[in-house]
This record gives structure tokens, C-alpha cells and sequence, in this order.
């Protein structure tokens, strides 16, 4: 199986649905069309790209690959919308010869689904949340439709005939239920994308359940790096909690590695957060971030790196020269810990608005 993900914390977030159903799983950046696993999960990171940069980007990474290796090929998008969503579908759709895709966003789970053409969260339309403040794709309108851009595509609420659906649709999906209702009807022969939730009734279709999905026992291993590179609301509350012993901010100061190496060698833990007050494009932010990790990583022997925000992760795991990952254990659902190849070296990626574990945030 393919699944092409466009940022590294739904990559992640995959991966540990595909260890629910006893299957192996690589995390990579390039695509390998020999990869030894059952599931090779690609992050291609466009999310953090400018429009205009999407389709040549795809066109470089897939080149000349042999689409009859992958038996099955699935699209992680963001369940928040956010991201060249429509673009990428397209390309893909006619890049892989589909005649027609079923775009599934939701995830009841987290309170997010779509109610007569509305996209909601946690019962408010998304654009009265704090998606509406995103900071690289903010959400203005609630109608799906509208926040895609593609009037041109079809809202459906008929699931019993989506098997002849034609062109890109969109189900409207209101619970679990509904969802399951969907994936029993759905057909392999169409381009399938959305959200993870999405992928997981369609793995459950195929494969039979290997564990179950409680919160399993966090082992830390020291020295540790928090890394916070998400700007969603909580974040610098749940900081500021912190004992300032182990925080160092991102601001205009010299010699921030310093000091996280500092901390890290005092405490053998340390939170490498953004200062609220700094001012800059989101991507100077993560590089800026990435290039700090790098450098202490260089000093000191981090064992665990538990990394905050997709696209953070993708310039940090850049930075350290990462290409490829195993998952090896789903904490909750979207909370996954890797291995790094040829590294002693463990990190674990969590989306900027999924929560934390207690175990996890060890303070």
C-alpha cells in the first residue's frame, strides 16, 4: 500500500493506524518502489509549500514510478482542510489514472464533520474556531465547498449509491455510523482521500483489528527535546505552566542552542518552545527552529525527541539529515513514536491541535 501524505504529522498519524492491524509500516520523504513493508507511508510535505510550488514539487517526487507496484493507494489530508487540498487531489487523480475520487475529511471522533454542505468542529462551524486563525490557512467560510475552492465538485449524502458516483465527491458525514455506512460501499476501482479516521475503517474492511487503541505505557528515554513549533491556542499556555528551568524560547537572542544544551545537560530534559512575541513568516520560524536542533543535537546525545507541528518536524528531521522512519508504537490516535533508522534516536511527532498524554508531557 501507498498513502501519501502531505505533512509529516499525518504521515505519523497513519503509520500507527497501520501498526493497529499488525502491519509494517516505513515513514519516508523519497519514494522507494522496492520499500520491504506493507505499508510505505510518504510524506511529501506541501503543506508549508506556496500554491505554485504544489504540482512541479509532485511532479520531481513521483517522476517515473511504476504505479502498478501499489495495490492500493490512499491521500492523507488534513481533517481541518488545510493545505493544497484540491490541487493535490487533481493531480494525483490524473496522475494515477483514476476516472474518479471520494474526498472524506471527517473524523467524528474529534468532533469534525460536515452537516448539510457545513464543515463543523466540536458542534461550531469551523470558521468560529481557532482554525479560523491559522496562521497559513486560515478557514473564512464553513461550506466545504466554498473552503476548497471546487464549487465544481459534489456534496453527497446518498452513500448506498456512491459506488457510481462520477468527477470528485464529497460525502456528507455526520457520525461514525455514517462513516462505516460509506466504507462498506465504497469501491477500491475510485481514488480514495481524507482523513485518517477515513483510512482506518478502509484498513478495517481489509485486515482484521491487532490491538486495540488505549493509551499504552510512554517509556522516556534522556536526554529529551521538547520541540513546540505549533501555533494552535493551547500551546503557550500549557508552556507557560512549565517550570522556566527547562524552557528556552525562540527570539532575536544569540546563543540559543547554548542554552538548550545547557538545560539539557543540567536537567537532561528541556522545552525549545516559539516566544509569543516573535514576529516572521512561518516558515523563517521552522527553519530558524530546525537549525537550533540540528546544532544541539550535534552536542548533545538526544535519545528522544518528541516534535510538535507536521511541518516543524519536517524541517528538523531535514535538518538532522532523517529520511526514513519506523513507527513502533501508537500512543493515541495521531500521538505515534518512531525509530529512526541507523540512529539511536526515537521521535514522536503529535498534530499542533491534538492533545497531549500526561505520560508524554513529563512535567
Amino acid at each position: 500500500m501507498l498513502i501519501i501524505a502531505d505533512d509529516l504529522t499525518g504521515a505519523a498519524e497513519i503509520g500507527g493506524i497501520a501498526l493497529r492491524y499488525n502491519l509494517t509500516v516505513d515513514i519516508v520523504h523519497r519514494l522507494d518502489q522496492n520499500a520491504m513493508v506493507d505499508v510505505l507511508v510518504l510524506n511529501t510535505n506541501t503543506r508549508s509549500l506556496a500554491t505554485e510550488q504544489v504540482v512541479p514539487h509532485l511532479e520531481s517526487l513521483f517522476g517515473d514510478l511504476d504505479r502498478t507496484v501499489f495495490g492500493f493507494i490512499y491521500l492523507k489530508f488534513d481533517s481541518a482542510l488545510r493545505g493544497h487540498i484540491a490541487r493535490e487531489l487533481v493531480f494525483y487523480k490524473d496522475y494515477f489514472g483514476f476516472e474518479s475520487a471520494v474526498f472524506c475529511p471527517v473524523n467524528p471522533a474529534l468532533g469534525r464533520v460536515i452537516k448539510n454542505g457545513h464543515y463543523i468542529v466540536n458542534g461550531k462551524w469551523i470558521n468560529q474556531t481557532s482554525f479560523s486563525d491559522d496562521p497559513e490557512f486560515p478557514v473564512n467560510e464553513s461550506q466545504v465547498l466554498a473552503i476548497l475552492g471546487t464549487p465544481e465538485w459534489k456534496l453527497v449524502s446518498d452513500f448506498s449509491t456512491i459506488y457510481v458516483e462520477t468527477g470528485i465527491v464529497v460525502p456528507e458525514i455526520e457520525n461514525t455510523l455514517q462513516l462505516e455506512v460509506l466504507v462498506r460501499n465504497i469501491s477500491d476501482s475510485k481514488l480514495l482521500a481524507g482523513s485518517a479516521a477515513f483510512f482506518n475503517l478502509l484498513l478495517g474492511e481489509k485486515f482484521q483489528l491487532y490491538q486495540d487503541q488505549t493509551e499504552k505505557h510512554v517509556v522516556l528515554k534522556y536526554p529529551l527535546l521538547y520541540v513546540c513549533g505549533s501555533a494552535h491556542e493551547d500551546n503557550n499556555n500549557r508552556i507557560a505552566e512549565v517550570n522556566p528551568e527547562y524552557v528556552v524560547y525562540l527570539d532575536e537572542r544569540d546563543g540559543i542552542a547554548k542554552e538548550l544544551v545547557q538545560k539539557l545537560e543540567a536537567n537532561t530534559k528541556a522545552v525549545f518552545a516559539v516566544s509569543p512575541s516573535l514576529r516572521g513568516s512561518a516558515g523563517e520560524i521552522r527553519q530558524t527552529m530546525a537549525e537550533v536542533v540540528a546544532e544541539v543535537y550535534d552536542r548533545v546525545t538526544i535519545k528522544d525527541l518528541v516534535i510538535e507541528g507536521g511541518a516543524t518536524s519536517y524541517e528538523i528531521l531535514m535538518a538532522l539529515g532523517i529520511e526514513a522512519m519506523t513507527p513502533v508504537q501508537e500512543i493515541q490516535p495521531g500521538l505515534i513514536k518512531s525509530k529512526v533508522k541507523d540512529k539511536e534516536l526515537f521521535v514522536t511527532l503529535k498534530p499542533g491541535s491534538y492533545p497531549w498524554t500526561n505520560e508524554l508531557w513529563a512535567f
